[in-house]
């Protein structure tokens, strides 16, 4: 508090007349409106690892062709096959397979359960200094 202008008069208004003590500490009589301050603090917040679950869900779809040449170029037969339903194709009796190709039409990489990153640790405060003030 800045010094009274007569010894033993109150302090200025806004003002408070305080001990400060080094610590947490509890204040005695007549000084017992008690603030503590933290010169700091320790901080071990953080988040767990994130991860996934296996995937689920995913699917692809293809056009396989069958061409009786060598170079598909004369295509017997056609047809959208999907990996969410068995299937099993042949070439239609009588041709001979020349060649065959695949191309891919569409494709879900489908999803993961996501789990992890929650948050973990706390923000602590140190190093306090106590300010015992008369009321």
């Amino acid at each position: 508090m800045p010094s009274p202008e007569q010894p033993g008069a109150p302090p200025p208004s806004g003002f408070l007349t305080c001990i400060f003590h080094e610590g947490d500490v509890t204040c005695a009589d007549p000084y017992l409106d008690r603030h503590v301050f933290y010169g700091s603090a320790d901080d071990t917040r953080g988040c767990s690892p994130c991860a996934c679950g296996e995937p689920q869900g995913a699917s692809c779809t293809i056009m396989a062709s069958v061409y009786s040449d060598g170079a598909c170029a004369e295509q017997v037969a056609s047809t959208l096959i999907s990996s969410m339903a068995p299937f099993c194709g042949v070439t239609p009796p009588g041709v001979a397979l020349g060649s065959k190709l695949a191309e891919v039409v569409a494709v879900d990489p489908g999803g993961c359960v996501p789990s992890g990153g929650k948050t973990v640790g706390e923000l602590l405060p140190v190093a306090p200094s106590t300010f015992c003030c008369q009321a």
